[in-house]
């Protein structure tokens, strides 16, 4: 737990003169305790439930707090839960019951893992629903407004000042059920507390768990597939063996996959199922059109591409000739009627999950995680993760996103601790991004089979400042997530000689998981131990390894590191996924050098199936990117060109970070002669190369603007661009 300041206790004291807020205090002594936040309509409509919850939480040892309010604004429960940690009992975690305010994050996109929507956009479509303003208490915020359409959102700017990494103190879930027309949000309430209640009481081992796997997800590689298999072996060696249950689908075992996923999510006994694919808050996305190789469904696959691009079409001749033309389609094949399109709606329904499929079936597994965009939207009056466990099955918890997510992410990390015992809040927080929340219970866990004897949730929380306690357990003795999380724990507490053992174990650990940790956190150190760590984890036989380690590369830029690159291009084609990592970003190093090494590279391998062609695809790539930049640059200074087109091509670098154009976007930055927004742009896009080279660089402009910068919006991004380079 971080000490908290005297700013903070300062701060919270005019807002809680507001507050006050029915609290009934834990019933027994414990190592840690809980909080429970409810709004006072739905603890009258569900007292006896909500006080059954509290009961059986502190059957558990787990001492409960119970706060009714009905709290006016987030500010007044973040100060509630901040008091609450300041206690001598460590506060571990908090859920929030009914109609608890939102908080809508402005300005902290890097904090998430994907979003990156324009802010001038509707404020509800470009703000980040995020319980992390409750949950790290060491991120400040700035109150903007209330939204005037609904009252339970509340619009932040994340602090310049403030910490510019997410480190969650506890950890927080919401149950928040869903409204729907002709349905009593209340009685779904008291079904889920009561369903929560009785799986508390029983003793449920982690020993039934599926991964499915949907259409487009992680370019359908079956290398990225294959290895998150390997390393979930290490994770939960129990579920691979003889009397337990442990499956992987894809979107094509079966086609249409949709009704057989049902099938497993409605099987009784499931304690985990972890889904990786596309989403909207109201829909699953499982399947494409059937891949095939008989003639007659290739054809139908093509005749619905080309009605889905026809029917709403604004000049229907025009786009049927330009596709016959395009594809070499007789007009035949363009055929478009009324009964044509609701067939292929029908056609299109049954590919996917929808929400209003899943308000009537009993939806079994304990706890699923949806690695989907969108599908934990809790801030809408319904949404996938939402429906899940207030169905009348056995769910109980969910993890989804609030907007949408990243692909190449490490969405199995720590998995392994939910069979030691450990909550599902408690491995949660741990695995956030702004965007990512708890949907249900959050206390809830499994039999520890893994840990026998200890209860290391309750260590991360109590001993997590204790060196001497983590030391011992970075060994491959141990399961793989406990070293693992001994790794993080002493990141954390600033051990000594924390560089060189994790360097040590990027490379030497025998499990890929460990290993992956390792490098992870060596990520944030800015050693050149990371750099020497890099060249081996390219070549690592564990593939999110070699993804990862091959977007730091370009991350990170330095010359030394090109000859690494040029080696993943000749040796790692066949990995999709990392192929299309590396194929995007090989252009971010020194252009003239990269060329050189990739000439030398393939020169070196003859035999290397069209060595030519994709050695001359890749310097065109890095060429036409040398040539854009001069153009992008020449746009950004170009008054005639709209302000919205020039914005873009500095946005541009948020994403692809071209280390070369470091001192270009420091000239815009503090160049008098540009508009302020396009220099406040330069400055925030420069914040994005938290890994790079360039990095003392950028940070020494940040000093300077913060000191002799006129301009407060200006001073004001350059200080949270220093801090964002800090924090990692």
């Amino acid at each position: 737990m971080k000490k908290l300041t005297a700013f903070l206790l300062a701060a919270m004291l005019p807002a809680m003169l507001y507050a006050n807020p029915e609290i009934r205090k834990p019933k027994i002594k414990s190592a840690t305790t809980f909080a429970v936040v409810v709004d006072s309509r739905s603890y009258a409509e569900a007292k006896a439930e909500i006080n059954a919850y509290c009961d059986v939480l502190e059957e558990e040892q787990l001492g409960t707090y119970l706060l009714v309010d009905e709290w006016a604004s987030p500010d007044v429960v973040r100060e509630q839960l901040i008091r609450l940690a300041g206690e001598r009992t460590p506060l571990e975690g908090a859920v929030f019951i009914g109609n608890i305010p939102i908080a809508m994050v402005r300005d902290a996109q890097h904090l998430t893992s994907a979003f990156k929507m324009n802010q001038a956009n509707d404020w509800k479509e470009s703000s980040v629903p995020s319980d992390r303003f409750y949950d790290d208490f060491d991120m400040k915020f700035e109150f903007l407004k209330q939204d005037a359409d609904n009252a339970a959102y509340f619009y932040y700017s994340l602090s310049p000042e403030s910490t510019q990494h997410i480190a969650s103190d506890i950890y927080t879930a919401r149950i928040r059920p869903p409204h729907r027309e002709g349905v009593d949000s209340y009685e779904l309430l008291r079904n889920y507390l009561r369903k929560v209640v009785k799986a508390h009481r029983e003793q449920n081992a982690l020993d039934n768990m599926f991964v499915f796997r949907g259409h487009g997800y992680n370019s359908e590689s079956l290398d990225a597939w294959s290895g998150e298999q390997k390393a979930m072996k290490e994770q939960l060696p129990r579920l691979f063996m003889t009397g337990n249950k442990m499956h992987f689908y894809n979107y094509d075992t079966r086609w249409p996959m949709k009704p057989y996923l049902l099938e497993c999510m409605e099987q009784p006994g499931v304690d985990i199922a972890l889904c990786h694919h596309h989403g909207a808050p109201d829909t699953q996305y499982i399947n494409g059109y059937p891949n095939t190789s008989e003639i007659p469904a290739s054809i139908d696959n093509v005749k619905r591409y080309l009605r889905s691009k026809l029917y709403d079409a604004d000049n229907y001749e025009e786009a049927k000739a330009y596709f016959m033309k395009r594809l070499g389609v007789s007009e035949e094949w363009c055929e478009v009627s009324d009964s044509l399109r609701v067939a292929d709606s029908i056609y299109n329904y049954a590919l996917d999950i929808h929400i209003e499929e899943l308000h009537n079936r009993k939806l079994n597994p304990r706890f699923v995680i949806f690695d989907a965009c969108y599908n934990g939207s809790f801030h809408l009056d319904d949404c996938i993760a939402s429906s899940y466990i207030f169905s009348e099955g056995d769910a109980v918890i969910t993890q989804a996103n609030s907007v949408n997510a990243l692909q190449d992410k490490w969405p199995d990390r720590y998995m392994g601790l939910l069979d030691c015992g450990v909550r599902v809040g408690q491995w949660g927080r741990h695995v956030h991004y702004l965007e990512t929340h708890l949907i249900g219970d959050p206390t809830y866990r499994f039999t520890n089979r893994s840990m026998k004897g200890v209860d290391f949730g309750r260590d991360m929380v109590t001993r997590h400042n204790d060196v001497k306690y983590w030391l011992k357990y970075v060994d491959d003795k141990y399961p793989v997530d406990i070293e693992s999380m001994a790794l993080r724990r002493l990141s954390e507490c600033g051990y000594v000689k924390l560089n060189d053992l994790l360097y040590e174990r990027s490379i030497n650990s025998q499990y890929a998981n460990v290993r992956l940790e390792a490098l992870t956190l060596l990520s944030t150190k800015h050693s050149p131990l990371f750099i020497e760590a890099l060249k081996i984890a390219v070549k690592d036989s564990y593939e999110l390894i070699r993804r990862l380690g091959t977007s730091w590369l370009s991350n990170c830029g330095n010359d030394e590191l090109i000859p690494a690159a040029a080696e993943v291009m000749t040796e790692d084609f066949l990995s999709k996924r990392v192929y299309f990592q590396l194929d995007k970003t090989m252009s971010f190093f020194e252009p003239d050098k990269t060329i050189a090494v990739l000439k030398e590279a393939f020169a070196a391998k003859p035999y290397l199936y069209k060595g030519d062609e994709r050695l001359a695809f890749a310097i065109r790539g890095i060429e036409n990117q040398k040539e854009r930049f001069t153009e992008k640059f020449e746009n950004v200074g170009n008054k005639e060109i709209p302000m919205k087109s020039r914005m873009r091509e500095i946005t541009y670098f948020r994403n692809y970070r071209h280390h070369n154009c470091v001192p270009a976007l420091i000239k815009v930055a503090e160049g008098a002669e540009y508009e302020e927004s396009l220099r406040v742009a330069a400055v925030e896009a420069l914040g994005w190369f938290y890994n790079s080279w360039q990095r003392p660089t950028i940070e020494q402009m940040c000093e300077r603007m913060a000191k002799n910068e006129k301009s407060e919006a200006l001073r004001k991004e350059a200080v949270k661009t220093f801090n964002r380079l800090k924090a990692y």
